[in-house]
């Protein structure tokens, strides 16, 4: 009887721990692709993908194709120049196109830029798109 009342605490010991372990991993089915740049934004986000830009551009815009999002998942863009934050934006989606920009407007020097998006997610790789400014 001993035996059977250790073998199930240590079932249920074990059912618990696991439980506490998963709710504590933020896993998706969500998954970005076809993440393009542009200074030309259209409903669909950006319809070609470019690495120069003026610096006298009003702004860039990155757009990403979200697809099997459950409601309430937010991807965040995350803008970087000479590998220095200059900002971040988070969009909330259940999916489609998302778009995020970096407003310009003559107020950033020439030089590397880059924009990184991600899924608020543990299971998802950050995709990093590198862009200059001429």
């Amino acid at each position: 009887m001993k035996i059977k009342n250790v073998s199930l605490f240590l079932t249920l010991l074990l059912f618990v721990s696991s439980a506490l372990f998963f709710q504590a991993c933020n896993v998706s089915t969500a998954n970005l692709n076809d993440v393009k740049l542009c200074n030309t934004k259209s409903d669909a986000g950006c319809s070609s993908d470019a690495a120069s830009f003026p610096v006298t551009s009003e702004a860039i815009y990155c757009s990403a194709n979200v697809k099997n999002a459950p409601s309430g998942t937010k991807v965040t863009f995350i803008w970087k120049h000479d590998g220095k934050e200059l900002g971040q934006a988070d969009v909330e989606t259940s999916g489609g196109v998302v778009l995020g920009h970096m407003s310009i407007n003559g107020a950033l020097e020439p030089g590397k830029y880059s924009v990184t998006v991600k899924l608020n997610s543990d299971n998802s790789t950050p995709t990093t798109k590198e862009f200059t400014l001429e």
